[in-house]
């Protein structure tokens, strides 16, 4: 939900993911991704997005969720 994604010191994957596909297919700084993330500093935004991607280079199952979205997001445009 909304709330969830946008609730201060959620360190969730989900979270995470929007924010590197915000950062990737809306050309959204990292400042504008915070505040429409509830707010928070640009620099946790860097720092969610390098967790991720570290993250999807050892969980195949995250890899692979992220990979369907970017691929979903692809075809939209």
């Amino acid at each position: 939900t909304r709330e969830e994604l946008t609730s201060k010191g959620k360190q969730s994957p989900d979270r995470a993911i929007l924010m590197e596909l915000l950062y990737r297919f809306c050309k959204i700084t990292q400042p504008q991704i915070g505040k429409l993330l509830g707010d928070i500093d640009y620099s946790a935004v860097s720092q969610a997005r390098k967790r991720l991607n570290i993250k999807m280079e050892n969980d195949q199952g995250l890899k692979k969720k992220f990979s369907a979205l970017q691929s979903k997001l692809r075809k939209m445009s």
